[in-house]
């Protein structure tokens, strides 16, 4: 196994796991890591990171955050997109957060006297980081990421290791942090490995659950909270007449009593199970699952070998998760119910199609995350800032809270926008469930926008343009050429202004916000079409939203940047992403080059180029 430990030269170690119990997946990777660990003679404790804050803060946040996805998840799916638009407020709530659960969560590692501490929570993540930059935790922090998608509250810099479930997140990771950042694969239990999908083990748990030889058995799951579209699915499998659905209602129980009503329908055809231990018999039995969240049922699905199916998922994390996954063809992401029911029918059924995606799924589970958890206290560098002075540290206290609720305080004036945002206004978003197109940006200097050579590679492959007003006031001709060529045109704010001294100007932020989306008029009038998208070329701020809202623009936020002037990060890509291609200090060859590496990759990763315009 990678970076394996072996037991026996290995010290004993005491190991503090640090979860929350918002759902079952965090919890569930929290739990089987301390099991593997405790099997091979370390002492391992897990506790609940909601719990660490003062006046019960932790479980009012669990209660807000089930009442968000239950009955508003757009307002959640918002504040979830928020930290990617605004994610210099991360620091500020990493230190809020820091301030409240910091007392108790050092008192866990002082009375465990833990070797390493091991966080499954994106929160617990963040203080952790947090305590190692301060040097007031001494002993290394390893993060766990259990989705696919890396949101940018799931890492922080002071982290010593992360460790992800795909190379796609490790790779996220390692980008956003710096940090070491190792694919392990999923962290489910081991009573999943070891099935093939036949034999002596499937029969008896078809038998256990009184499934027919020949019944298509399609488990659909909703997490531990039932939440999401679970009636819809059960009504489309069942009526359909090829499946026998088998719901597991979590712990919901109106939905249970709902679905075991509906079931009565359908006779045999129907099978509705509330909250269960017997989820790996009920896998073994079934030939397909249903999931909407990407969560610890999908992996523990994939351990065993059955095909995963995403269909209607929840909003914020379920929509990155699954999209993801469907992206690294590890799953599969249904539209609609027709396009549901030919997936299933088509994975159902033992062939290429099933076998290819059951292998990719099962090529995630390379090595042992609690072995390389342990190595961390081997191979970790001391924190990289001390504060030793005792008024220091007063000082530092109270500015992280006041910054704390300063930050909390920009969030919500800003939710308002963001909110506008997810229903289309004011910020891009990728069209839903369109898998097999990335959104592509090209921005220009005016030695580019000049190159017909360039010209014609972008022509080529049906990407945006994107160019600053500076840049566009030196060769107008040369934007009209890219607008009169069909070429999608986006506004790349101002550029450099200089001061009548000569230096960079640099107004104060809601001036430069006028100034950048103001400028989409000046670019409008020399192509002579209106410009809706504006694209910054610097860190996105609330200004931005409110300033692009009045002028009808829309703002792109890219997901990742290539940079021509240096090395070119052109790997594989993923479907519904927004890329930027950075041409500025490059010469037009080296940019030509770099697009001509894109398409490539584009074909290999078996997505088409769309310009910014096909944003929503």
């Amino acid at each position: 196994m990678v970076g394996a430990i072996s037991p026996a030269a290995e010290p004993h170690r005491r190991i503090l796991v640090v979860s929350a119990s918002m759902g079952a997946g965090h919890d569930g990777a929290a739990r089987e890591l301390a099991s593997r660990l405790r099997q091979q003679g370390h002492v391992a404790e897990v506790r609940d990171f909601l719990d660490a804050g003062p006046l019960g803060t932790g479980r009012l946040l669990k209660r807000c955050y089930e009442f968000e996805l239950r009955h508003v998840p757009s307002a959640y799916d918002a504040t979830y997109r928020l930290w990617y638009r605004v994610p210099w407020l991360a620091p500020a709530l990493t230190r809020f957060v820091t301030a409240l659960a910091k007392p108790k969560l050092l008192r866990w590692v002082k009375s465990l006297d833990a070797d390493v501490v091991v966080s499954t929570y994106p929160l617990s993540t963040l203080c952790l980081g947090r305590l190692r930059r301060t040097g007031e935790l001494r002993v290394p922090s390893v993060n766990f990421i259990t989705d696919f998608g890396v949101h940018p509250l799931w890492v922080h810099p002071g982290i010593d290791l992360n460790l992800t479930v795909h190379d796609g997140p490790a790779r996220q990771a390692r980008l956003r942090t710096g940090r070491p950042s190792v694919a392990c694969g999923p962290m489910v239990s081991r009573a999943y490995e070891g099935f093939e999908g036949h034999g002596t083990a499937r029969a008896e748990a078809r038998r256990r659950w009184a499934l027919t030889e020949d019944a298509k058995a399609v488990l659909v799951v909703a997490g531990s909270w039932g939440v999401g579209g679970i009636r819809e699915t059960f009504d489309a499998l069942a009526g359909d007449g090829r499946f026998t659905p088998v719901v597991v209602c979590g712990r919901d129980e109106a939905t249970f009593r709902d679905l075991t009503k509906r079931a009565r329908r359908y006779g045999s055809r129907a099978i509705v199970v509330g909250w269960t231990e017997e989820m790996p018999s009920l896998m073994r039995a079934c030939d397909a699952l249903v999931e909407n969240a990407g969560g610890l049922t999908s992996l523990e699905a994939m351990r065993v070998g059955l095909p995963v199916v995403s269909f209607r998922p929840i909003a914020g994390h379920g929509v990155e998760n699954t999209t993801t996954m469907a992206a690294m063809g590890v799953s599969r992401l249904a539209r609609d119910i027709p396009q549901l029911l030919d997936t299933l029918s088509e994975l159902c059924a033992r062939g290429p199609a099933r076998a290819a995606q059951v292998d990719a799924a099962k090529a995630m589970f390379v090595s042992d995350a609690a072995s390389l958890a342990l190595s961390a206290a081997e191979t970790a560098q001391p924190a990289e800032e001390k504060i030793r002075s005792s008024g220091i540290r007063v000082v530092v206290r109270a500015s992280a809270a006041l910054a704390g609720l300063l930050g909390l305080a920009w969030t919500g004036l800003t939710t308002g926008v963001g909110v506008a945002a997810a229903a289309g206004a004011g910020v891009a978003h990728p069209e839903a469930n369109v898998t097999d197109v990335a959104y592509v940006g090209v921005r220009l200097d005016p030695a580019q926008l000049a190159s017909a050579a360039t010209l014609r590679e972008l022509a080529r492959l049906d990407v945006t343009a994107v160019v600053d007003e500076q840049t566009a006031l030196t060769d107008p001709a040369g934007l009209r050429r890219l607008a009169d060529a069909g070429v999608d045109v986006a506004n790349g704010g101002r550029g450099l202004v200089r001061d009548s001294d000569g230096s960079i100007d640099r107004p104060a932020p809601w001036n430069r916000a006028a100034g950048d989306v103001q400028a989409g008029t000046q670019l409008g009038r020399i192509i002579g079409e209106h410009v809706d998208q504006f694209v910054p070329g610097r860190r996105l701020n609330a200004f931005d939203l409110v300033d692009s809202g009045q002028a009808h623009a829309q703002v792109v936020v890219p997901n990742d940047t290539w940079y021509a002037a240096g090395p070119a990060n052109t790997g594989p890509l993923q479907g519904m992403q927004i890329y930027m291609v950075d041409g500025l200090a490059a010469s037009p060859a080296q940019l030509d080059r770099l697009l001509q590496r894109l398409s490539g990759s584009l074909t290999a990763s078996h997505l088409v180029a769309v310009p910014f315009s096909a944003l929503q």
